[in-house]
């Protein structure tokens, strides 16, 4: 089996902008010049169900930064950034019975509203939860802006229900730290480290069966649709910054299912808002296997669990769904021709021979 899964071109809807010519113009920018030097127009800016190259979108606030001089303007954009400006996957959020479950759902539909990104709930042994995200296209660079507005983003969700003095435990970051971090503090309330292997935040479990204010099932199962059908529409009309494709649609859900082992045909097809048969017809119309998916996704899972030296093997076999570490031992032997910890060693060689001086 091939390294993790090669991404096609990646976009994100327009509603992840909303604000964002107010925001920079409040603070001494020219949106017009930002924009022009990012690759965009501000008139793709106005309707939120249109697509945006994400490359362009990270680097429009790389170039606000440094254009106001403020270093992190990506960070108190997410502050202020409410669920509902987030479009059709805010009010998903937003309209989900619980807490627990808006943060649920935003992690496995996230991937409709920005493809090739990594979005995943983990349940740690501590009692934390753990709420990922990386953007998965490796020629994006500029993204630590696009990471720390992001991070506010997904605090509002969970303050909407838990109240506005809610605070995570702490917050990771991929990214080196940057000058200023005492904002950074102030912004989250929580310990804030960097150069992790992933974004994330890190939450007590407590309190999240209270209710969303604006729950809604039936205009949830609405916006769900409206969503998966609205990606696979920029599919079909060949935009130049398509929606995910159908293998990346279904691995961000099965990313999503693989720690509590929701990730069958069955599983997936329901997230979908579609019959198991439908969903089996479409991947066989793209020569896609769900078997050979679900094992290309756990082998791509794998590996970033591995180079994460913190992680034991029991905890990584968990995370992928697998009752038993022996279980993942043998399947990872198959994907890989190594041992788990055989490629983490092997990993952490080359990793220490990139990085040498």
């Amino acid at each position: 089996m091939s390294d993790p899964m090669q991404s096609p071109t990646s976009g994100v809807l327009a509603a992840a902008a909303t604000g964002v010519e107010e925001f920079i113009t409040a603070r001494g920018g020219d949106i017009d010049r930002i924009a022009g030097r990012s690759g965009l127009s501000t008139g793709q800016f106005a309707l939120p169900t249109d697509r945006l190259d994400l490359t362009a979108y990270c680097r429009l606030f790389e170039e606000a930064a440094r254009e106001t001089q403020d270093g992190n303007l990506g960070l108190w954009f997410g502050q202020q950034f409410q669920p509902e400006m987030l479009g059709l996957v805010g009010y998903i959020a937003l309209l989900s019975a619980t807490v627990e479950e808006a943060v649920r759902n935003l992690a496995s539909h996230f991937g409709y509203h920005q493809c090739n990104t990594h979005t995943q709930l983990i349940e740690q042994k501590n009692g934390l939860l753990r709420l990922e995200y990386a953007i998965q296209d490796p020629t994006i660079t500029q993204r630590r802006h696009d990471a720390e507005l992001t991070m506010g983003m997904f605090c509002n969700v969970l303050r909407h229900g838990m109240g506005e003095d809610w605070v995570p435990e702490a917050v990771l970051f991929e990214h080196q730290r940057p000058e200023q971090t005492h904002e950074h503090r102030d912004a989250f309330q929580a310990d804030i480290r960097f150069g992790h292997a992933t974004n994330a935040l890190l939450f007590r479990k407590t309190g999240l069966e209270r209710p969303m204010p604006k729950a809604n099932a039936n205009m949830l199962e609405i916006m769900r649709a409206s969503l998966i059908s609205l990606s696979c529409n920029h599919q079909s009309n060949g935009q130049a910054t398509p929606s995910p494709p159908l293998k990346e649609q279904i691995a961000s859900i099965i990313r999503a299912g693989l720690a509590e082992r929701c990730c069958t045909l069955s599983d997936i097809a329901q997230s979908m808002n579609m019959p198991a048969w439908t969903l089996q017809r479409r991947l066989a119309q793209v020569n896609l296997s769900f078997g050979a998916l679900l094992e290309e996704v756990r082998y791509a899972e794998a590996c970033r669990h591995l180079s994460q030296s913190g992680s034991d093997m029991g905890e990584i076999a968990m995370a992928l769904g697998y009752t038993e570490t022996s279980a993942f031992s043998r399947a990872f032997r198959k994907w890989s021709g190594l041992s788990p910890r055989a490629w983490r060693e092997e990993h952490l060689i080359k990793t220490t021979r990139l990085n040498a001086p």
